[in-house]
């Protein structure tokens, strides 16, 4: 656990600067949009997504540098959901991480040319070498609408219909756990990891994005209308996350010396839980 802060900003620093370099310049015409992708992506964030995809690489017994295209791919994504997520139509969000929302800072319709530039952007890294072709479907179906835009779909209309535990994690394994899950699977996949490795990759991801989503659901208390809390108490839903963790190391432990970083991700996490 004590080597994860020195390798989060190891790779921190390695996905920041493989983004730079992947962006337009903020001058480059049409200069407005290229400096609304920049802002969006460049201007904070944890790179959690790119943390598990590299942790992947290593598990996977490759070098973690080889996941660097899938690390980019999957953060490009994300910001691009952000943008969008914090849309007048959506969310309506005026603050993000403490700045301006894009729209906001940017106007609307730069805010949605610069999110569909964002997730273009994110495709164009995973036709880099050595990166397999599956990458391109799976990261495609994780953005698509069986996954994070569906979820956000469903997510909208949450304040209809009867609430379940089934209704609520159908949204949160869409939204929130597709990414991580393309996170671990891709960065495997880029360091060469076989079908049943790539498996056990899938399953961590999976359980860590669901615990990811309870945990900010406890520290939210709760305030969004597809939280976890609607359908049970915080000790049943802290069990729950525990649960999911628990899983989710014992899946990295299964990974020998090389999966430590993804067990720490997991312990990590726990010591998030209120």
């Amino acid at each position: 656990m004590s080597a994860l802060p020195d390798f989060l900003e190891d790779y921190r620093a390695r996905v920041e600067a493989d983004l730079d370099a992947a962006l337009p310049a903020s001058d480059a015409p049409p200069a407005p949009l290229h400096a609304a992708m920049r802002y969006a992506v460049l201007e904070g964030g944890k790179r959690l997504r790119p943390a598990l995809a590299f942790a992947a690489a290593a598990a996977a017994g490759g070098e973690p540098d080889a996941a660097t295209p899938v690390a980019s791919a999957v953060e490009l994504v994300h910001a691009y959901s952000l943008v969008h997520d914090d849309l007048p139509a959506m969310d309506d969000d005026a603050e993000r991480r403490g700045r301006p929302t894009v729209h906001v800072k940017f106007g609307e319709a730069c805010a949605i040319l610069a999110g569909d530039a964002l997730l273009a952007a994110a495709f164009a890294q995973l036709a880099r070498p050595g990166i397999p072709r599956e990458a391109t479907a799976r990261l495609a179906h994780a953005a698509g609408s069986q996954a994070l835009v569906g979820g956000q779909v469903d997510d909208l209309s949450f304040r209809s219909g009867p609430v379940s535990l089934e209704r609520v994690e159908s949204v949160h394994l869409r939204k929130t756990a597709a990414l991580f899950r393309f996170a671990t699977w891709g960065g495997g996949a880029a360091a060469g990891a076989g079908p049943g490795e790539l498996e056990r990759l899938d399953a961590f991801g999976r359980d860590y994005g669901l615990a990811f989503q309870t945990v900010d659901d406890l520290l939210d208390g709760g305030r969004d209308e597809c939280s976890v809390l609607r359908v049970m108490e915080p000790t049943r839903a802290r069990e729950r996350a525990l649960g999911l963790l628990g899983a989710a190391a014992r899946t990295a432990a299964g990974f020998g010396p090389g999966g430590e970083t993804l067990a720490a991700l997991a312990n990590a996490l726990e010591g998030r839980l209120p």
